[in-house]
Protein backbone atom coordinates (compact mmCIF):
# COMPACT_ATOMS: atom_id res chain seq x y z
CA UNK A 1 0.00 0.00 0.00
CA UNK A 2 1.23 3.10 -0.97
CA UNK A 3 -1.95 5.63 0.75
CA UNK A 4 -2.03 6.53 4.08
CA UNK A 5 -4.18 5.90 6.06
CA UNK A 6 -5.79 7.35 9.63
CA UNK A 7 -6.66 5.82 12.66
CA UNK A 8 -10.44 5.96 13.25
CA UNK A 9 -10.56 6.30 17.05
CA UNK A 10 -7.94 9.12 17.36
CA UNK A 11 -7.03 10.37 13.78
CA UNK A 12 -3.32 9.44 13.91
CA UNK A 13 -1.96 7.68 11.07
CA UNK A 14 -2.04 4.45 10.29
CA UNK A 15 1.42 1.78 10.43
CA UNK A 16 0.78 -1.71 9.21
CA UNK A 17 2.68 -5.33 10.50
CA UNK A 18 4.56 -6.58 7.62
CA UNK A 19 3.93 -9.70 9.15
CA UNK A 20 0.15 -9.91 10.14
CA UNK A 21 -0.69 -7.12 7.73
CA UNK A 22 -2.70 -5.84 10.38
CA UNK A 23 -3.10 -1.68 11.09
CA UNK A 24 -1.89 0.42 13.96
CA UNK A 25 -1.45 3.71 15.28
CA UNK A 26 1.30 5.40 17.62
CA UNK A 27 -1.45 5.59 20.13
CA UNK A 28 -1.90 1.54 20.39
CA UNK A 29 -5.14 1.33 18.52
CA UNK A 30 -5.10 -2.05 16.50
CA UNK A 31 -6.82 -3.45 13.61
CA UNK A 32 -6.32 -6.85 12.03
CA UNK A 33 -7.09 -8.00 9.09
CA UNK A 34 -10.27 -10.25 8.87
CA UNK A 35 -9.18 -13.92 7.94
CA UNK A 36 -11.13 -13.67 4.92
CA UNK A 37 -8.95 -10.52 3.55
CA UNK A 38 -10.03 -6.81 4.25
CA UNK A 39 -9.79 -4.45 7.35
CA UNK A 40 -12.46 -3.53 9.85
CA UNK A 41 -11.41 -0.10 10.62
CA UNK A 42 -13.66 0.69 13.08
CA UNK A 43 -14.10 1.91 16.37
CA UNK A 44 -15.33 0.03 18.86
CA UNK A 45 -15.41 2.73 21.62
CA UNK A 46 -18.71 4.18 19.61
CA UNK A 47 -21.89 2.39 19.66
CA UNK A 48 -22.36 4.47 15.98
CA UNK A 49 -19.59 2.15 14.63
CA UNK A 50 -21.02 -0.37 14.89
CA UNK A 51 -21.24 -2.61 11.15
CA UNK A 52 -24.62 -2.27 8.92
CA UNK A 53 -25.79 -5.27 7.47
CA UNK A 54 -27.92 -5.58 3.89
CA UNK A 55 -30.92 -7.90 3.21
CA UNK A 56 -29.25 -11.68 2.07
CA UNK A 57 -31.88 -12.09 0.25
CA UNK A 58 -31.72 -8.44 -1.45
CA UNK A 59 -27.76 -9.10 -1.67
CA UNK A 60 -28.29 -13.19 -3.48
CA UNK A 61 -30.67 -11.16 -5.85
CA UNK A 62 -28.47 -8.17 -6.73
CA UNK A 63 -25.33 -10.38 -7.01
CA UNK A 64 -27.23 -13.21 -9.79
CA UNK A 65 -28.40 -10.10 -11.45
CA UNK A 66 -25.21 -8.05 -12.19
CA UNK A 67 -23.26 -11.19 -12.47
CA UNK A 68 -26.16 -12.11 -15.63
CA UNK A 69 -24.69 -9.71 -17.98
CA UNK A 70 -27.92 -7.17 -18.23
CA UNK A 71 -25.52 -4.53 -17.54
CA UNK A 72 -22.93 -4.89 -19.96
CA UNK A 73 -23.33 -1.63 -22.07
CA UNK A 74 -23.27 0.32 -18.78
CA UNK A 75 -20.16 -1.58 -17.12
CA UNK A 76 -18.65 -0.82 -20.84
CA UNK A 77 -19.24 3.09 -20.87
CA UNK A 78 -17.74 3.20 -16.74
CA UNK A 79 -14.61 1.73 -18.31
CA UNK A 80 -14.34 3.68 -20.43
CA UNK A 81 -14.99 6.76 -18.46
CA UNK A 82 -12.52 5.71 -15.73
CA UNK A 83 -9.55 4.98 -18.42
CA UNK A 84 -10.10 8.18 -20.22
CA UNK A 85 -9.71 10.25 -16.72
CA UNK A 86 -6.67 7.84 -15.99
CA UNK A 87 -4.75 7.95 -19.15
CA UNK A 88 -5.63 12.10 -18.78
CA UNK A 89 -3.53 12.22 -15.34
CA UNK A 90 -0.03 10.98 -16.34
CA UNK A 91 0.58 10.29 -12.91
CA UNK A 92 2.64 6.90 -11.96
CA UNK A 93 0.37 5.89 -9.48
CA UNK A 94 -3.17 7.13 -8.91
CA UNK A 95 -5.40 6.51 -5.93
CA UNK A 96 -9.05 5.28 -6.84
CA UNK A 97 -11.85 4.44 -4.20
CA UNK A 98 -15.25 2.99 -5.08
CA UNK A 99 -17.39 4.82 -2.01
CA UNK A 100 -20.23 2.16 -1.09
CA UNK A 101 -18.58 -0.91 -3.17
CA UNK A 102 -21.32 -3.31 -2.03
CA UNK A 103 -20.24 -6.44 -3.00
CA UNK A 104 -17.51 -5.21 -4.92
CA UNK A 105 -18.85 -5.76 -8.44
CA UNK A 106 -18.08 -2.40 -10.15
CA UNK A 107 -14.80 -3.32 -8.92
CA UNK A 108 -14.27 -6.65 -10.91
CA UNK A 109 -15.53 -5.37 -13.85
CA UNK A 110 -13.00 -2.08 -13.45
CA UNK A 111 -9.95 -2.96 -12.54
CA UNK A 112 -8.87 -5.83 -14.73
CA UNK A 113 -9.67 -3.04 -17.73
CA UNK A 114 -7.51 -0.42 -16.31
CA UNK A 115 -4.68 -3.08 -15.50
CA UNK A 116 -5.04 -4.25 -19.30
CA UNK A 117 -4.45 -0.86 -20.07
CA UNK A 118 -1.14 -0.39 -17.93
CA UNK A 119 -2.56 1.75 -15.63
CA UNK A 120 -1.37 2.05 -12.46
CA UNK A 121 -3.63 2.95 -9.74
CA UNK A 122 -4.43 1.59 -6.47
CA UNK A 123 -8.09 0.65 -5.62
CA UNK A 124 -9.93 0.82 -2.48
CA UNK A 125 -13.33 -0.75 -2.15
CA UNK A 126 -15.51 0.66 1.22
CA UNK A 127 -18.91 0.01 2.35
CA UNK A 128 -20.34 0.07 6.22
CA UNK A 129 -22.32 -3.46 5.29
CA UNK A 130 -20.45 -6.43 7.02
CA UNK A 131 -21.87 -8.55 4.73
CA UNK A 132 -21.29 -6.72 1.53
CA UNK A 133 -17.33 -6.56 2.34
CA UNK A 134 -17.32 -10.19 3.05
CA UNK A 135 -18.74 -11.02 -0.03
CA UNK A 136 -16.45 -8.61 -1.86
CA UNK A 137 -13.73 -10.94 -0.72
CA UNK A 138 -14.71 -13.79 -1.05
CA UNK A 139 -15.62 -12.69 -4.21
CA UNK A 140 -11.51 -11.88 -4.40
CA UNK A 141 -12.34 -8.26 -5.51
CA UNK A 142 -9.09 -6.78 -6.75
CA UNK A 143 -9.21 -3.93 -4.46
CA UNK A 144 -8.07 -3.22 -0.77
CA UNK A 145 -11.19 -3.74 1.10
CA UNK A 146 -11.87 -1.87 4.15
CA UNK A 147 -15.13 -1.88 6.45
CA UNK A 148 -15.68 1.29 8.20
CA UNK A 149 -18.10 4.00 9.39
CA UNK A 150 -18.69 6.37 6.18
CA UNK A 151 -19.32 9.62 8.36
CA UNK A 152 -15.75 9.72 8.83
CA UNK A 153 -13.81 8.53 5.89
CA UNK A 154 -9.79 7.31 7.36
CA UNK A 155 -8.33 9.17 4.17
CA UNK A 156 -6.11 12.24 4.69
CA UNK A 157 -8.10 15.20 3.04
CA UNK A 158 -7.17 15.84 -0.75
CA UNK A 159 -5.15 12.18 -1.51
CA UNK A 160 -7.13 10.55 -3.39
CA UNK A 161 -7.38 11.45 -7.53
CA UNK A 162 -10.23 9.09 -8.40
CA UNK A 163 -13.68 8.44 -6.35
CA UNK A 164 -16.27 6.10 -8.23
CA UNK A 165 -20.29 6.22 -6.43
CA UNK A 166 -22.11 3.82 -8.14
CA UNK A 167 -24.67 2.30 -5.53
CA UNK A 168 -25.75 5.40 -3.78
CA UNK A 169 -26.61 9.21 -4.17
CA UNK A 170 -23.49 11.50 -3.29
CA UNK A 171 -23.88 12.51 0.30
CA UNK A 172 -22.43 14.46 2.64
CA UNK A 173 -18.84 16.02 2.60
CA UNK A 174 -16.23 13.25 2.77
CA UNK A 175 -16.11 12.12 -0.89
CA UNK A 176 -14.67 16.00 -1.70
CA UNK A 177 -12.63 16.44 1.13
CA UNK A 178 -10.58 13.20 0.44
CA UNK A 179 -9.90 14.13 -2.96
CA UNK A 180 -7.61 16.14 -4.57
CA UNK A 181 -8.58 19.59 -5.91
CA UNK A 182 -7.87 18.10 -9.23
CA UNK A 183 -9.49 14.48 -8.82
CA UNK A 184 -12.60 13.48 -9.96
CA UNK A 185 -15.41 12.07 -9.00
CA UNK A 186 -17.70 9.14 -10.93
CA UNK A 187 -21.12 9.39 -10.12
CA UNK A 188 -23.70 7.05 -11.83
CA UNK A 189 -27.53 8.34 -11.45
CA UNK A 190 -30.72 6.51 -12.62
CA UNK A 191 -31.99 9.09 -15.98
CA UNK A 192 -35.50 9.80 -15.79
CA UNK A 193 -36.84 6.59 -18.06
CA UNK A 194 -34.73 3.83 -15.90
CA UNK A 195 -37.19 1.25 -15.77
CA UNK A 196 -39.79 3.33 -16.48
CA UNK A 197 -42.16 -0.43 -17.24
CA UNK A 198 -41.70 -1.00 -13.56
CA UNK A 199 -41.92 2.72 -11.93
CA UNK A 200 -45.10 2.74 -13.96
CA UNK A 201 -46.74 -0.06 -11.82
CA UNK A 202 -45.44 1.62 -8.89
CA UNK A 203 -46.62 4.93 -10.01
CA UNK A 204 -50.33 4.53 -12.01
CA UNK A 205 -50.06 8.55 -12.78
CA UNK A 206 -46.21 8.44 -14.11
CA UNK A 207 -45.46 11.00 -16.14
CA UNK A 208 -42.35 12.35 -17.37
CA UNK A 209 -40.25 15.28 -15.91
CA UNK A 210 -36.77 16.59 -16.40
CA UNK A 211 -34.05 15.08 -14.66
CA UNK A 212 -32.80 16.24 -10.97
CA UNK A 213 -29.34 15.73 -9.66
CA UNK A 214 -29.43 17.80 -6.43
CA UNK A 215 -25.56 17.57 -6.29
CA UNK A 216 -23.65 19.37 -3.45
CA UNK A 217 -22.92 22.46 -3.93
CA UNK A 218 -18.93 22.23 -3.50
CA UNK A 219 -18.85 20.16 -6.91
CA UNK A 220 -19.74 20.65 -10.80
CA UNK A 221 -20.38 18.85 -13.63
CA UNK A 222 -17.06 18.58 -15.89
CA UNK A 223 -18.68 16.34 -18.29
CA UNK A 224 -22.32 14.15 -18.29
CA UNK A 225 -22.93 11.20 -20.84
CA UNK A 226 -26.50 8.77 -21.11
CA UNK A 227 -26.08 5.47 -21.21
CA UNK A 228 -29.46 4.00 -22.66
CA UNK A 229 -30.95 0.62 -23.65
CA UNK A 230 -33.52 -2.18 -23.46
CA UNK A 231 -32.75 -5.47 -22.70
CA UNK A 232 -35.88 -8.39 -21.57
CA UNK A 233 -35.80 -9.42 -18.32
CA UNK A 234 -37.93 -12.13 -16.02
CA UNK A 235 -40.25 -11.22 -13.55
CA UNK A 236 -37.59 -12.63 -10.87
CA UNK A 237 -34.96 -9.96 -12.96
CA UNK A 238 -37.87 -7.61 -12.69
CA UNK A 239 -38.40 -7.81 -8.85
CA UNK A 240 -34.31 -7.76 -7.81
CA UNK A 241 -34.25 -4.23 -10.04
CA UNK A 242 -37.45 -2.67 -7.73
CA UNK A 243 -35.59 -3.92 -5.15
CA UNK A 244 -32.67 -1.92 -5.78
CA UNK A 245 -33.96 1.00 -7.01
CA UNK A 246 -34.79 4.37 -5.12
CA UNK A 247 -38.32 3.79 -5.36
CA UNK A 248 -38.28 -0.12 -4.31
CA UNK A 249 -39.69 0.91 -0.51
CA UNK A 250 -42.95 2.24 -2.07
CA UNK A 251 -44.17 -0.79 -3.48
CA UNK A 252 -45.75 -3.33 -1.33
CA UNK A 253 -46.34 -7.28 -0.88
CA UNK A 254 -49.24 -7.38 -3.74
CA UNK A 255 -47.04 -5.11 -6.21
CA UNK A 256 -44.27 -6.71 -5.62
CA UNK A 257 -45.66 -10.27 -6.21
CA UNK A 258 -47.51 -8.52 -9.72
CA UNK A 259 -43.62 -7.52 -10.76
CA UNK A 260 -42.59 -10.69 -10.21
CA UNK A 261 -45.43 -12.90 -11.77
CA UNK A 262 -44.40 -10.40 -15.60
CA UNK A 263 -41.90 -10.80 -17.54
CA UNK A 264 -41.13 -7.37 -19.60
CA UNK A 265 -39.81 -7.38 -22.73
CA UNK A 266 -38.61 -4.34 -23.30
CA UNK A 267 -37.57 -2.83 -19.89
CA UNK A 268 -35.82 0.84 -20.26
CA UNK A 269 -32.50 1.16 -18.90
CA UNK A 270 -30.93 4.93 -18.74
CA UNK A 271 -28.29 6.26 -16.67
CA UNK A 272 -26.68 9.20 -16.16
CA UNK A 273 -22.80 9.18 -15.84
CA UNK A 274 -21.50 12.14 -14.26
CA UNK A 275 -18.15 13.57 -14.12
CA UNK A 276 -17.70 16.14 -10.86
CA UNK A 277 -14.64 18.25 -9.88
CA UNK A 278 -14.57 20.57 -7.36
CA UNK A 279 -15.58 24.17 -7.23
CA UNK A 280 -12.36 26.22 -6.27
Amino acid sequence: MTLSLLCPVCSAPLKQHQASSGFYCDNKHHFDKHPNGYWPLLSNTKAKSKPQVESRQQMRGRHFLLESGLFAPLIKQLQTVLLDLCTSRGETQLQHIDYQCADGFYLRQLVPALAEANVSCEHWGITDAENAIFAAAKAETPANLLLLALKKLPFEAQSIDIVTVLDSPLKGKECIRILKDDGRIVLLQPGVRHLWQIKQQVYPDLVEKPLQLNLPNDVEIESQQQVVFVQSVTGEQALTLLDMSVFGWRANDQLKHQVKSTAIADLEFNWQVLVLKKRL
